[in-house]
């Protein structure tokens, strides 16, 4: 075996047990400090009894390179528990001089304390331990001495940069997996944001048309009003758990839903002076959804055609019952969507409008997904656009 082998098994003795660490760190979201300190200390000494057990080119030079990343690292205890180790060692088994052997480590402490510079310190503590070491071995072979402090100098500062890198990558890890937990929250934050958006603008709606005097008003507005209250609440309670939306399905009657929403948007169709055309049957078609978020849907996709609608302007939507599955086409004559911007409409964030979250579709998509149903945007610019949604029919008998 030559040299650079046998370098390159100290290295893997000395590292494996710290790279080891490294990777139950970056996988154990609870650990906390004092257990990532036991578990380095474990590595240290797992790392000393393999290159002093396994260790090819000069072991008991190369077994003092765990206190040297012990004392870089600060970690006291591991430093005391190592030298006593190193020191036992050295005097029942190779029977060195222990009072010499003392006043070595005694040294080594000192200069820890009094050399500031990582560098200068590890590269003095690398020379002296070679120079005790062939001391106590009564070899004056200056080369020999040369090759082992050379060698003993490569392998630590192998070990060093391997393990700085290592913590590099944990560090970035770490950051990608807080920004990553970040980003999560923004979402949450921005979709329940947007969504409250859309039942206050149906209570403005109705507010600004609402004439106090009259109890027609009274009776019709006020339980609409109520209901858009209640979403709202709902919305604010999906604030408060900052988690995914959660989908509460149940036996539902579409066109129910449907009859529903077209009731509560009309009056703000005919405010907004556009026309309209609902083809919705009058048959009980069943599926398994969540009422209120299906109703966000919907009126989310209403709420962006009248947005894009400049003037005359046409809504038109249609329920198409089919023997497995149910499609719901929204169509309307607004502005239209381009092209490129067609196909990112579903990306979170990506908006056309000045001061929107681009989270209305995006939530849209994942509500209907988890319906197990799909989605689409069919829209040409200027030439308004399509939304078709697909449903799956809930087959029962009553």
């Amino acid at each position: 075996m030559n040299i650079l082998e046998s370098i390159i098994l100290d290295v893997i003795y000395l590292t494996f047990p710290l790279l080891i660490y490294l990777f139950y760190i970056a996988y154990n979201k609870n650990l906390n400090k004092e257990k990532n300190t036991l578990i380095f200390e474990l590595s240290l000494l797992t790392s000393f009894y393999l290159v002093y057990r396994f260790g090819v080119e000069a072991p008991l030079v190369l077994i003092n390179i765990p206190l040297i990343i012990a004392y870089l690292k600060k970690k006291d205890l591991m430093v005391l528990i190592l030298s006593f180790i190193l020191i036992a060692n050295y005097i029942t088994i190779y029977s060195f001089n222990p009072v010499i052997l003392i006043l070595e480590y005694i040294l080594y402490f000192i200069l820890n304390i009094t050399i500031k510079n990582k560098t200068i310190f590890m590269n003095t503590i690398i020379i002296l331990k070679n120079i005790f070491y062939f001391y106590f071995n009564h070899i004056t072979n200056i080369s020999s001495i040369v090759i082992s402090i050379i060698t003993t100098w490569l392998v630590l500062n192998i070990v060093i940069y391997l393990l700085e890198k290592g913590e590099e990558i944990i560090k970035y890890h770490m950051s990608v997996k807080k920004l990553e937990e970040e980003k999560q929250l923004r979402i949450s934050l921005f979709k329940i944001t947007h969504e409250i958006k859309n039942p206050l603008a149906v209570i403005k709606g109705y507010l600004d048309m609402f004439d106090i005097n009259n109890q027609q008003h009274t009776k019709k507005y006020i339980p609409i009003i109520k209901e858009e209250v209640e979403k709202t609440l709902m919305l604010l309670n999906d604030f408060l758990s900052i988690t995914k939306i959660k989908i509460n399905k149940d036996i539902m009657d579409i066109n129910l839903l449907l009859e529903e929403i077209c009731s509560t948007m009309i009056p703000l169709l005919k405010d907004k002076k556009i026309n309209y055309k609902i083809n919705i049957t009058d048959d009980e078609i069943y599926i398994n959804g969540d009422y209120n978020r299906l109703m966000q849907v919907f009126i989310n996709i209403i709420k962006n055609s009248i947005e894009a609608i400049d003037k005359n302007g046409q809504i038109d939507i249609e329920l198409i019952n089919n023997p497995k599955n149910i499609v719901i086409i929204i169509k309307d004559n607004g502005s239209g969507i381009e092209k490129e911007n067609l196909e990112k409409i579903k990306e979170p964030f990506f908006t056309t409008k000045k001061n929107g979250t681009g989270l209305g579709v995006s939530l849209s998509y994942e509500i209907i997904k988890q319906h197990q149903g799909s989605i689409n945007y069919y829209s040409k610019e200027k030439e308004g656009t399509k939304v078709v949604i697909d449903l799956p029919k809930l087959l029962i008998s009553f």
